[in-house]
């Protein structure tokens, strides 16, 4: 019996009468029916007390731009397209990149707030122009407002293969998972991954010594999205593991028992012969034999008859082996029975000695498909504060992921022309492992990161970051490493009111930063060319002569027309028209056209 509906349809029976009183007035009845849209709402999921930001109200009175900082542009490959570090809120970056690559990003990494309740930069958050901590009554409901808007547009970024990967801990986890339901539906979830950051374990917990966190791993439609497989190198494999018809084994212990307890007066069941045939076979007399070599009774071994069978057994073809040390009679590590059930397990090496099968455990098995739990000593959270100390000099951020881990997350849900997006940046890890991973393999992923610069974090670390690993040069001059060329560009974010005369003309202004983020050029006057009137066509055919042998595309307004002459002329470059989306909606939305 559902208690819920019941009590759900009696209140909605109520409601349904007193509208049918039509005593009430206008007002009145706007009130009784969100009521009865409450009522009707979710029956399953997550609830929480929705919250609006400051970002959020700014949106509903100016529009968002972007504005590019010409001095932090860093060119080191012209023939490669550009990546992005976008300055300001993330909510509005993902606003504007939904205008430039709605359904275009291969691979979202974030990791977010964990709103712990401490204030920890990375571990707490602002909302509203207000940090959430611990004493806020409304912590948990702030954060899920929080995530959820950024949630919702990262949703629309994704293409259809792509990927969302976040790392989060148990404050939010088991929240994060039902939203993430919501948002994606639970049946393009993939996985969630214990990942472990600190093998000892943090010591200063309660309880339980923290070694892990997690990471949750969705699809945007889990039927077109892949995970692929790590690398595994075959010399290695041959190296260490050999494989029979059970799986892969490697050479354990010595079959032979050592320490106080070989003597086989100690360990008397466990004294037998092993007999190894010409093929290197292992296996043992018959039980009834096996049975006469030793006394239960008067506690003796019968070493004569041991005498016939090495004898009996020689004539036979085989290597009758009995266990020694210091040529004193020993015993083994099995039992009889257990090496007649075992003798597959046993390996005879040239020198005839014999050592156990050893089978991998899980985490050792070698196998390229990525494991249910991450772990390698390249994850550990030291080695993300020694990646930025060795860039920086000191500690600039607090427990920075390891390139290491990102790399390994971006390898299994990237091809190599991907566009990788991180909206909770940070200290611009995703970028560095996304540069070092296309140097590796050879590829073109692209990157796009948007943080905040609270407390400078933009410009002197994101940015500085990614500049040291792209040169190869400290901010200090000195040699960070022989660097990885490519290009960047460094937009900040910005608002237009709604309210300002000729709205058009203004973001007109920056229609460039969109053409530049959506295609990864750079808008000059040599190579990507912006047209936003016939004047400027008519001038660029005019002085065509001199531009012809650098033009690569040319970027015009719609309603900027071709001659049949400038059809010709520009037939031998890209041409694109400069979308309607970008601003159009909230030119329309104060009555102006594009």
């Amino acid at each position: 019996m559902n208690l819920s509906q019941q009590k759900r349809e009696r209140l909605l029976s109520f409601l349904k009468e007193l509208k049918l009183n039509n005593s009430f007035d206008e007002k009145s009845l706007i009130e009784l029916n969100e009521i009865e849209n409450e009522l009707n709402g979710k029956k399953y999921g997550l609830v929480w007390e929705e919250h609006e930001e400051a970002v959020d109200v700014q949106m509903k009175e100016a529009v968002p731009v972007f504005a590019e900082d010409k001095t932090k542009e860093i060119l080191c490959d012209k023939d490669a397209p550009y990546n992005f570090l976008l300055e300001g809120d993330n909510l509005h970056s993902l606003y504007l990149l939904e205008k430039t690559h709605k359904s275009k990003i291969d691979v979202i990494y974030i990791d977010p707030p964990y709103n712990t309740g401490t204030t920890t930069k990375d571990l707490t958050f602002v909302y509203d122009d207000r940090k959430i901590d611990k004493n806020d009554s409304y912590r948990h409901s702030c954060w899920l407002s929080f995530m959820h808007s950024r949630l919702s547009l990262a949703m629309s970024l994704l293409s259809k293969e792509g990927v969302l990967i976040i790392s989060i801990d148990d404050n939010e986890l088991y929240d994060l998972k039902i939203l993430c339901d919501e948002i994606f539906g639970s049946s393009n979830f993939i996985a969630c991954v214990p990942t472990i950051m600190n093998l000892k374990g943090n010591q200063d917990q309660f309880g339980f010594a923290g070694t892990h966190e997690y990471t949750l791993f969705y699809a945007k439609n889990i039927k077109e999205a892949t995970i692929g497989s790590f690398d595994i190198n075959d010399e290695d494999i041959e190296s260490e593991w050999e494989i029979d018809n059970i799986g892969f084994f490697k050479k354990g212990a010595t079959l032979k028992r050592t320490g106080n307890d070989a003597p086989r007066e100690k360990r008397p069941f466990c004294f037998y012969p092993i007999l190894i045939d010409k093929n290197d076979n292992v296996s043992s007399i018959t039980e009834v034999e096996y049975k006469k070599i030793y006394n239960k009774e008067t506690k003796e071994f019968d070493d004569n008859y041991l005498k016939e069978l090495k004898q009996e057994y020689e004539q036979k073809g085989f290597l009758f082996v009995l266990p020694t040390i210091d040529e004193k009679y020993a015993s083994w590590r099995w039992g009889y029975k257990t090496l007649i059930e075992d003798a597959n397990e046993v390996i005879v090496t040239s020198e005839k000695t014999l050592y156990k099968k050893q089978r991998p455990e899980i985490s050792d098995l070698p196998t390229s498909k990525p494991k249910s739990v991450f772990y390698s000593p390249l994850y550990s959270t030291t080695n993300g504060t020694s990646a930025l100390k060795s860039i920086f000099g000191d500690k600039v951020f607090n427990n920075p992921k390891p390139p290491a881990l990102i790399k390994d997350f971006i390898k299994i849900s990237s091809d190599s022309k991907s566009i990788v997006l991180d909206f909770f940046a940070g200290s611009g890890t995703t970028g560095q492992a996304v540069l070092e991973l296309n140097k590796e393999d050879g590829g073109n992923r692209k990157f796009i990161l948007c943080t905040d610069n609270e407390n400078d974090i933009c410009e002197k670390i994101t940015y500085q970051r990614l500049k040291t690993v792209i040169t190869g040069k400290r901010a200090d001059g000195s040699k960070y490493s022989d660097g990885i060329p490519a290009n960047l560009k460094y937009f900040k974010t910005d608002f237009v009111s709604k309210k300002t005369k000729n709205l058009s003309k203004e973001l007109t202004k920056h229609v460039k930063e969109l053409i530049e983020l959506e295609w990864g050029v750079s808008i000059d006057k040599k190579v990507n060319l912006m047209v936003m009137t016939e004047e400027e066509i008519d001038k660029i055919e005019a002085n065509w002569d001199k531009l012809k042998t650098t033009v690569k595309s040319i970027y015009r307004a719609r309603q900027v027309v071709y001659t049949g002459k400038q059809k010709q002329l520009f037939k031998n470059v890209n041409n694109f028209i400069i979308p309607d989306y970008y601003f159009n909606n909230e030119l329309k939305e104060v009555g102006e056209n594009w």
